[in-house]
């Protein structure tokens, strides 16, 4: 036994001695910019092995130090990189990034400053500067508080060294200014990985506290823990020279190896992330759900990772799942075997063969004959009627397409070849397990009704978008004839057929299995002609919009060449600057913007290396950004548009590494800056538990002196900040828990906007400011971003605001009714290259538009383009558009304001040209909610102002806190100068009803 122990330390003391020079040190040929240290940025913020304020810097292309930013000292030394994972670098949401391999040196020492007077040692609050460039060198900046207020500023110069034998080596040398007099300034720090004492220098004075030595690759080396006496205002260096190998990792010997099932890797690195959890519904549902819902047999794979390859929805909801056409079914079958796989109760084999992978036929004995599966589907044209409820089809009437629906799942492109303007009947026989009770939902745009052995269950007849309504009806075991009827007029096209069965907890679709029908139930198809197919789709009626605002022109801001996902922007004199949310977190100044010829426009990138940079904001010529963990002032030292300093104003709020801490912005009122802070979630939407105190605030910042305050509270993923309606500020906030739909809410100082997820206790008792206006889901908003003001035409003093997921820029009409602001909501352009993350008015009168994307519902996905990227530019053209340009609430009912003057001829005051409908939302909890209360609101009258351009719709009802749809019928509105309506649609968001007269 003693033995083995001495034979190494031998070797090891002998080894040493070879290779101990003690000729001093030798500065190594890797020195320089960013092209001689081997990355390009070379020094960047970023998480860092789940610590949130980190500085990494690539000293050489094997030799990596990363310092915390938020204790002021060096963490980590170590030779393999950084594994840049997460949603910003891998589009992985959940992961952040960590270093690779193992480490010369890593210290756990935090508050490593003090003071020493005599024999009184005072601790020091140390307090991050950012850090400068001079030439090749890096020069990071800190201050050290005392109790009495008084600072010491340190200023540290990291760089790598080799000493004569080449061995890696890395030099620490500080600056100190402002120490007093008498007194001894210590640093406490971790030295690991030396071969002996004498691979430590410096010109101070280094004692050991702790010394422990330990063997690697037979090799000895010296661990330990001591205090650097630094020499009072004056230089002070300190160099380590490390064994040739880094031999510091972590200890897991001794740990049972497990192999990750290769569905879980799959999903790992892959968007399913943001919008499923393992255990939690939140955009989509589960994946213990999905485990527990479907038995884990081949054929259940093969369905649904055809699903995962080719999207869908109504299984779990009204939410789409997005299409991964691009993942192999191979891969698609192995990520749902994993899911499956959770649910770990056995199963017992089928009686019958329900889950075969091919259709079948289905004997039905009872009355001996032959039943294929699915219902018989009948379509029936009407291109010029244009059916606005049921129709009575005529016996003798062929339909003009025949068909078979198994899953009665269908959604707008799944209709195709058919367009508008059609009905649809679906006929079978649908086979009942067990007598009792059961509840169906029909959820279609636009009418439906189902009927069941001649009794009608559900009637959803009419014109309206896409929502559901519920019957139930008891059934005994066995088959029962079954009738669905569809209309279609214009706009969206949405039938799905859903049952909540005995025992299940949330609606899911009938399953094909237990549908089929008799030969004679199915149609024989008339012959098709192109004629039949002539009706277009109407953009903008319960529809999104597909081209660009007609008042507006639209331009590319940027060179080709330039694909960046635009994080934050803003004016520099005439030139623009953006910062982009990717992996380099770089700062570009693109000069010529104003002008006509993209091609014209000079790039420069600024600076580098910021930590999901969210805001940028020019003030007084001084430009500030905002990353994930601090504000930064950019200050360009010599005059060549470069970055040399990136100075820390404010970094005082709390952060933790969770991938969803952003922090957004910028905005800028009365020299002051605003900005937002988002909640952690867990992967899917979730929120985290517990919280950091500071998450989901409103925080506002003097950038004179650094200083920050937090005004308002209650926010979930507040992307966007900016200057709205009066020149007050407002916020964008996205659906989630304690958020049943988007919402844009207005900021004043002690507003609490409704999110329990930091504090659940301590929220009981306060009161949720209500939103200006709420985002209707898969309607009119699903991810908003920056809000801001429309600077001209006949929308000058209104809001808009842009949306990453919907895709657009969207248009807010405001009014203050009982002191409480609300207001109507529109859609306003689509037809851009990107969702939309950024807005700002230029000073050429544009409107500058930042694209962002990315996987998952983290992008608009039918846009122009529908790039993660871009750049464009809206021009006011003095064009008129005809549409909506206000609603105004009344005691009794609504004003619609128009932008031009109604035709004479058309019926505006008829009751049937006006849907209005109704409903609230309850924030709980559970992620996202229902529309509550939904319902048809009966139009008593309608008055058309002298000069046409306002309508007064009266209202049999009108309730607070209730949002007013309204839609307007498309082909019944026309303008005086022949215009159609731009779009139909306008949800009004009630929060008081103006007091009568």
């Amino acid at each position: 036994m003693k033995t083995k122990g001495l034979l190494p330390l031998i070797l090891g003391l002998v080894i040493t001695s070879l290779l101990w020079i003690p000729n001093g040190c030798r500065s190594t040929e890797k020195q320089g910019g960013a092209d001689l240290r081997g990355r390009d940025p070379w020094v960047f913020r970023s998480v860092l092995d789940e610590q949130a304020r980190m500085l990494t810097i690539a000293l050489g292309e094997e030799f990596w130090i990363a310092y915390d930013a938020q204790d002021c000292h060096l963490y980590k030394v170590w030779r393999d990189g950084v594994e840049l994972a997460g949603a910003v670098y891998t589009n992985a949401h959940g992961p952040q990034p960590s270093s690779l391999g193992p480490a010369w040196l890593q210290n756990d020492q935090k508050h490593a400053w003090e003071l020493v007077m005599g024999d009184k040692h005072t601790p020091l609050t140390a307090n991050y500067h950012g850090h400068r460039f001079e030439g090749e060198n890096v020069i990071l900046q800190y201050s050290l508080k005392m109790p009495d207020g008084h600072q010491i500023r340190v200023e540290e110069r990291p760089e790598y060294i080799e000493n004569e034998s080449g061995m890696p080596g890395l030099e620490r040398r500080f600056e100190i200014t402002g120490q007093p007099e008498g007194s001894e300034l210590h640093l406490k720090t971790t030295i690991q990985s030396i071969l002996a004492d004498r691979f430590l220098e410096t010109n101070g004075t280094f004692t050991f506290r702790e010394r422990a030595s330990r063997t690697v690759n037979w090799i000895y080396q010296l661990d330990g823990k001591g205090t650097l006496r630094l020499q009072p205002n004056a230089t002070t260096y300190l160099r380590l020279f490390f064994s040739r190998e880094p031999g510091l990792q972590e200890m897991i010997d001794d740990q049972p190896f497990v192999r990750q099932h290769l569905g879980l890797t799959l999903i790992n690195q892959g968007d399913c992330r943001t919008c499923h959890n393992e255990q939690v519904q939140t955009v989509g549902p589960s994946y213990q759900a999905i485990a527990d819902k479907y038995p884990n047999r081949p054929s259940t794979i093969k369905k649904l990772s055809r699903k995962i390859r080719l999207g869908g929805s109504g299984v779990w909801g009204a939410t789409a799942m997005t299409a991964h056409p691009d993942l192999t079914q191979e891969n698609a079958e192995v990520m749902v075997d994993y899911i499956l796989s959770l649910d770990t109760e056995e199963e017992e084999a089928p009686e019958d063969p329900l889950y075969t992978e091919e259709p079948r036929k289905i004997d039905y004995t009872a009355e001996g004959q032959a039943r294929t599966e699915g219902l018989a589907a009948s379509v029936y044209l009407f291109p010029k009627d244009e059916p606005r409820s049921i129709p009575e089809i005529p016996v003798d009437r062929k339909p003009d397409y025949a068909g078979t629906s198994t899953e009665i799942n269908i959604w707008d492109n799944s209709f195709e070849p058919l367009n508008h303007n059609f009905v649809m009947h679906l006929k079978g026989i649908i086979d009942i397990k067990k007598t009792t009770k059961y509840d169906f939902r029909l959820r279609s745009d636009d009418g439906s009704r189902l009927t069941i052995d001649g009794k009608v269950i559900i009637d959803h007849d009419g014109l309206h978008g896409a929502s559901p309504v519920d019957g139930e009806v008891e059934l005994s075991a066995g088959p029962h004839e079954v009738l669905i009827e569809y209309f279609e007029n214009s706009g969206g096209r949405a039938l799905v057929w859903q049952w909540l069965p005995h025992g299940a907890e949330f609606f899911e679709l009938v399953p094909a299995e237990i549908l089929s029908h008799k030969t004679e139930m199915k149609g024989d198809a008339a012959p098709y002609t192109e004629e039949k197919q002539e009706i277009a789709l109407v953009y903008g009626d319960s529809l999104e919009l597909n081209a660009v605002h007609p008042s507006f022109d639209l331009a590319m801001a940027r060179p080709a060449d330039f694909k960046k996902r635009v994080g934050g922007m803003d004016f520099y004199g005439e030139a623009l600057l953006v910062s982009t949310w990717d992996a380099a977190g770089d700062v570009y100044m693109l000069e010529g913007v104003t002008g006509d010829d993209p091609e014209a426009i000079t790039v420069t990138r600024i600076a580098t290396g910021l930590a999901e940079p969210l805001g940028v904001k020019v003030v007084d010529g001084h430009i500030y950004v905002l990353q994930k963990q601090e504000l930064t002032e950019l200050i360009d030292h010599d005059g060549d548009k470069i970055t040399d300093e990136y100075r820390t104003v404010c970094n005082g709020w709390k952060v933790s590494a969770n991938f969803h801490e952003f922090a957004f912005g910028l905005v800028e009122k009365e020299g002051y800056l605003y900005a937002t802070l988002a909640t952690a979630i867990m992967p899917g939407g979730a929120s985290a538990n517990p919280q950091i105190p500071d998450r989901g605030k409103v925080v506002k910042i003097d950038p004179r002196s650094g200083t920050f305050e937090f005004i308002a509270t209650g926010l979930r993923t507040p992307n966007g900040i900016g200057l709205g309606f009066n020149d007050e500020i407002y916020v964008a906030d996205n659906q989630g828990d304690w958020l049943p739909s988007s919402k844009i809410v207005h900021v004043r100082e002690g507003d609490w906007f409704g999110s329990r997820s930091v504090d659940f206790e301590g929220t009981a008792a306060l009161t949720e400011k209500k939103p200006v206006v709420w985002l209707p889901q898969d309607e009119i908003g699903n991810s908003p971003s920056q809000p801001g003001q429309i600077m001209t035409g006949p929308y000058a003093g209104q809001m808009i605001h842009g949306e990453v997921t919907h895709g657009g820029v969207k248009r807010v009409f405001v009014e203050e009714v009982n002191g409480q602001y609300q207001g109507a909501l529109f859609r306003f352009t689509q037809g851009l290259e990107a969702g939309v993350n950024r807005i700002v008015w230029g000073p050429d009168g544009a409107l500058y538009i930042g694209g962002v994307g990315s996987t998952g519902n983290w992008r608009h996905m039918t846009g122009a383009m529908n790039n993660w990227f871009g750049l464009q530019k809206l021009t006011y053209n003095n064009k008129s558009t005809f549409e909506m340009l206000a609603i105004r609430a009344q005691s009794n009912g609504f004003e619609i304001e128009f932008t031009e003057p109604l035709a004479k001829e058309m019926p505006a005051d008829q009751i049937s040209s006006y849907m209005v409908k109704s409903w609230y939302y309850l924030p709980t909890a559970d992620y996202g909610g229902p529309k509550l209360d939904e319902r048809f609101v009966n139009v008593r009258s309608v008055q058309v102002s002298s000069d046409r351009k306002k309508v007064f719709v009266e209202m049999d009802r009108m309730e607070p806190d209730h949002v007013i749809y309204f839609r307007l019928n498309h082909d019944l509105f026309l303008s005086q100068s022949g215009q159609k309506l731009w779009s139909t649609e306008a949800w009004y968001t009630m929060n008081q009803v103006p007091r009568g007269a």
